[in-house]
């Protein structure tokens, strides 16, 4: 099958060449599913850019067109669907906010044999007034606008789908992201050098301060911080953040680091702490249950999923955190229990094979074949995930 996938800047295709170190969930779940459909055989395109520059190259066996489009550019329009008619996709795919899904979508309707599905990345998507924190007037309206010309809109839980317009959930379908490799066995409990490790970009929605003030809270535990500050945050607030890390004694930063040493450092860890006030569903969770690591929440648990399953806690005031922390770092037995349980659950419903039956359910007709061995198709956690198993 022919795929068109659309992601505006250029972080996918920076995720495609192996530097996972800037990328946001979003974009790095775009990059891995294509690099996944070009193993499995199918032709696949990617359209990027900011809408100044064309060019055209292949990544790790996807067909790269920088042709995204931009207000600023008017001549970046009808390059955009140039490259879609150059691509000819049966599957046009985006995953992002963007005031151009209605073209997107326009392009669909006038080809017999394409189809557009667009797939939430937060919670904050499912409607177009809490998608944007800025110029709502103007890119609300258009956001609606695009989610009402696609055919699919992929939810990754079902809250998602019970947030969405009535007349948009008819047409919601559960696809879960993906996780590329799972390991065998959940990390040794016992070689473990971190007590709490909190990943993420670092952005005031995340609310990093919650786990500097955790780690004050908690000074005979270890913890760590990985992931770079994101541009768009002030200096000032980059600024406090920095000042507050390098005065506690008990915390590690290490900064944006490449996927295979963020799996590497989740294998020491005890825990993993997500402080985050929105989320989609967290590429860092599904990471750290891939090695057994279990999850403790300030609030987000993306379709109930760490209750119901018992991966972890979600703990919803602070005070609880520090208590909840306590415990899964504490308590062997209750630690390895839920990282058994973590590695269950990413393993049935976050798969390549398990996306490639959701999207076969949400596009009837649609046929993506057998999933090749994950190891041996993923260049970037295979080899980590040996390693990890030859120290167990």
């Amino acid at each position: 099958m022919r795929w068109c996938f659309v992601s505006p800047g250029c972080t996918s295709t920076q995720v495609l060449a192996g530097d996972t170190r800037s990328s946001g969930g979003a974009e790095a779940q775009i990059a891995h599913l294509a690099a996944a459909l070009v193993g499995m055989g199918h032709e696949v395109g990617l359209i990027y850019g900011d809408g100044q520059t064309q060019s055209v190259s292949q990544i790790s066996g996807v067909m790269c067109i920088a042709a995204a489009p931009a207000w600023r550019f008017p001549a970046s329009l009808p390059a955009f669907w140039r490259a879609m008619d150059t691509l000819r996709p049966e599957v046009l795919y985006a995953r992002l906010p963007t005031d151009f899904l209605w073209l997107m979508g326009l392009f669909a309707r006038s080809r017999r044999d394409t189809r557009f599905i667009y797939a939430l990345a937060s919670d904050l998507h499912c409607t177009p007034w809490t998608a944007y924190d800025h110029k709502k007037w103007f890119h609300a309206p258009l956001f609606s606008l695009g989610m009402r010309s696609t055919d699919v809109i992929a939810v990754q839980h079902h809250q998602q789908s019970a947030t969405l317009n009535p007349h948009l959930r008819e047409r919601s379908a559960h696809v879960p992201n993906l996780v590329r490799s799972v390991c065998e066995h959940p990390r040794a409990y016992d070689t473990t050098t971190i007590d709490a490790i909190w990943i993420g970009k670092i952005r005031s929605i995340k609310q990093l301060h919650l786990f500097l003030d955790l780690a004050e809270a908690m000074p005979s535990l270890r913890f760590a911080v990985v992931g770079g500050f994101d541009p768009t945050e002030s200096s000032m607030l980059q600024e406090a953040l920095v000042q507050r890390i390098r005065k506690l004694k008990n915390l590690t930063f290490y900064g944006p680091k490449p996927d295979d040493e963020v799996i590497s450092l989740l294998s020491k860890a005890k825990a993993l702490v997500n402080t985050s006030r929105a989320e989609g569903f967290p590429n860092t969770m599904l990471e750290a249950w891939s090695v057994g690591v279990p999850v403790v929440s300030l609030s987000v648990d993306p379709g109930e999923v760490i209750e119901q399953q018992g991966i972890g806690f979600v703990s919803r005031t602070v005070t609880q955190l520090v208590q909840d922390v306590d415990r899964i770092v504490r308590t062997k037995s209750l630690n390895q229990r839920c990282g058994e349980l973590a590695l269950s659950y990413v393993r049935r419903q976050h798969s390549l094979e398990a996306v490639c039956q959701a999207l076969e359910r949400a596009l009837p007709g649609v046929q993506l074949g057998r999933a090749p061995d994950q190891e041996r198709r993923d260049p970037i956690y295979g080899s980590q995930l040996n390693r990890i198993r030859r120290q167990e």
